[in-house]
């Protein structure tokens, strides 16, 4: 199992009793780790483990009961594996970034697509806890349908999310915005594909106050950052209007 050498070792013993359930429940072709865990960046207090498993079939009914089983049993744990978001895609069809997929997020069964972003980062920076590597079939992504990728996503997804002033009352939201808007422009700009922390650093770009970097980084460390009533509403104000100048600078529009 190729875990980065530098996780944390609960966070190993986690992983392998995943795999280990995985095995003895699916017809398991592989099982692959990409995010902060790859890439050095993970934090135990906020970062989420994000894995892909792919299947000889689609799980039917008796097997998800079965795998519930185990990620309930493994969330039990709290913290990070309380965050641990699995994607099971059937082998043949890792191709295809619009097909939903059996996901498990967090705390429960939904769907989601395998996008062209997480593509691109298992590509870049993955790794195999079981399974041959590179996964079988995963396409390369070309960089300019990557680019094109992230700008639709701010043309459609964050536009809407700005016209939304009650989610930025929020602190993850705060934060999940303006590391996005970061992260895209490093990718749309340079063709880079760059960690939370290094996206934080960057903040000043988009003419992100200090005081208010300095928060993002602090909440991802695992500290609480308090803030009054009125210290949210000027907050979420100005995250707004940082979102909305940032999407017009790197769509042109």
């Amino acid at each position: 199992m190729d875990v980065p050498a530098d996780a944390p070792a609960d966070v190993s013993a986690h992983l392998s009793r995943l795999r280990d359930g995985l095995v003895a429940a699916t017809d398991l072709r592989g099982l692959y780790l990409y995010g902060s865990l790859t890439t050095g960046d993970f934090s135990p207090s906020a970062s989420d483990i994000d894995v892909i498993a792919v299947t000889g079939r689609q799980p039917g009914p008796g097997t998800l009961r079965v795998i519930e089983g185990l990620h309930q049993e493994l969330a039990s744990s709290g913290g990070a594996f309380a965050r641990l978001n699995c994607l099971y895609v059937p082998a043949g069809e890792l191709a295809d970034p619009e097909r939903l997929h059996t996901y498990w997020y967090g705390d429960r069964f939904t769907e989601w697509e395998l996008k062209l972003m997480t593509m691109a980062e298992l590509a870049h920076a993955g790794r195999a806890l079981h399974g041959p590597w590179p996964p079988p079939g995963l396409p390369p992504v070309r960089p300019g349908e990557l680019r094109a990728h992230v700008r639709d996503q701010l043309d459609t997804y964050w536009r809407r999310m700005t016209a939304r002033p009650d989610i930025w009352l929020h602190d993850q939201w705060v934060d999940f915005g303006l590391v996005t808007l970061s992260r895209t422009a490093a990718l749309m700009r340079d063709g880079e594909l760059i960690t939370k922390s290094a996206a934080i650093r960057r903040l000043g770009d988009f003419g992100v106050p200090d005081w208010l970097a300095d928060q993002i980084r602090r909440r991802r460390a695992g500290e609480e950052v308090p803030a009054s009533e009125a210290e949210r509403l000027t907050r979420a104000d100005l995250a707004r209007r940082l979102m909305t100048d940032g999407i017009r600078q790197l769509t042109g529009e």
